[in-house]
């Protein structure tokens, strides 16, 4: 598995100049063609998944695009395009260690003047399963500036097939969460995380989960947005640089990941290490900076058990283009 993660890399290895640099070996992913890119998932047999764009549109949310988009995998080195049959856009957001897929996809349908969005699962037997959390998959509304949906977005999945995500709301104005969910076996379960005592919580997602069934998210409260992680019963949450703060991806280890949405990316080392006995003290994890060379801003979305981040960022031109980074300890 190790050698594939090696194979990707030598796709375009990016020389490291600075020391907070050097703390990752980054590698782009840039699909031919694409006028953008996001890596949004990486198992740990090292398969990419992501979406890419060929016209170019305004999008205002960096985690659910709002525009058209076409799905892909990169696999020892070579881009497979994929589009969920029937589909007008497709956006893959995570896979899992079998090489299953989830994202959501749009398409037209009978009674509606725009395309309807669904979540998806694609699995590695090459079945497709639309799921829809409740009060989802309605018709778009139609007015200038929306807003529209709600959607189901499927963000993760892990080996044993639990998919977690999240309710957005979309318009021409951009997507932002509502509340986050976890699926199991064709059942959806609402999962709201609230850091008590909460002020106004609102804006819920839930982002990644790793194998041994951690996940991890985000929420709004309190006027910013927190990043957080659920372990069982125990729930932590955090900023990065003391602002807004949206946690990404996750391994069984409690490794974490994510973005601070004035800063950069970050990884966090086992932030469950070092706590009190019975969670009594909670520990501010120890960040470290996560910036592909040269990027204005980095945007770490998946990991996988070997804490191998896949992602996005934004290049001198404003240009969005995928990443991987393989860290260095």
């Amino acid at each position: 598995m190790r050698t594939r993660l090696v194979l990707i890399l030598v796709l375009t290895v990016i020389s490291l100049a600075t020391p907070s640099h050097a703390q990752f070996t980054y590698a782009a992913v840039n699909v031919p063609g694409a006028v953008s890119t996001q890596a949004r998932g990486i198992n740990s047999g090292g398969e990419v998944v992501g979406f890419y764009k060929t016209a170019a549109c305004a999008d205002s949310n960096i985690q659910v695009p709002n525009c058209p988009t076409k799905g892909f995998k990169l696999v020892n080195g070579s881009y497979i395009k994929l589009m969920v049959p029937g589909s007008v856009s497709t956006a893959i957001m995570g896979v899992n260690d079998l090489g299953d897929l989830v994202g959501f996809y749009s398409k037209m349908q009978t009674g509606c003047s725009l395309p309807v969005s669904h979540g998806f699962i694609w699995y590695h037997t090459n079945v497709v399963k639309t799921i829809d959390a409740p009060g989802t998959a309605g018709c778009p509304a139609n007015s200038p500036g929306g807003p529209g949906g709600p959607i189901t977005v499927a963000m993760g999945i892990n080996k044993a097939g639990t998919v977690v995500g999240g309710v957005w709301a979309t318009g021409q104005g951009g997507t932002f969460p509502d509340q986050g969910f976890v699926w199991v076996n064709g059942t959806f379960s609402t999962m709201d995380p609230e850091n008590a005592p909460a002020t106004n919580p609102c804006c819920w997602s839930v982002n990644g989960i790793a194998n041994r069934g951690v996940i991890t998210g985000e929420v709004f409260q309190a006027d910013f947005f927190m990043a957080w992680l659920k372990d069982a019963s125990d729930e932590d949450f955090y900023q990065y640089s003391g602002g807004d703060t949206v946690g990404t991806g996750v391994d069984s280890n409690t490794d974490v990941a994510g973005y601070g949405t004035a800063t950069s990316g970050f990884f966090a080392k086992h932030i469950e290490l070092n706590e009190g006995a019975n969670d009594a003290t909670e520990v501010h994890p120890g960040f470290i900076p996560v910036q592909f060379p040269g990027a204005g801003q980095t945007f770490p979305m998946g990991m996988n058990e070997l804490h191998w981040l896949a992602g996005a960022y934004n290049d001198s031109t404003g240009v969005t283009r995928g990443f991987i980074a393989k860290p260095n300890f």
